[in-house]
């Protein structure tokens, strides 16, 4: 399972800067401002495609750590 400090809510994952421009072209319009449009948030795209993601993938169901774990 992940690792988190207590109190957090958010993390940062890193991605390459070409993946992120591809990412972002998914973020819809949510308002124009006087200093120019304002997008949804990168995190508000990830969980929408996190969601389209977990439809067509229902049968993982146990979180697995992207961090080298000794068996006991």
């Amino acid at each position: 399972m992940a690792r988190r400090k207590a109190g957090s809510s958010h993390t940062t994952i890193s991605i390459t800067w070409e993946d992120k421009e591809l990412f972002r072209r998914f973020a819809k319009l949510v308002k124009k401002t006087r200093n120019g449009e304002m997008y949804e948030s990168d995190s508000a795209v990830f969980h929408k495609i996190l969601e389209e993601y977990v439809k067509d993938h229902s049968s993982e169901t146990e979180a697995h750590s992207t961090y080298p774990t000794k068996d006991a």
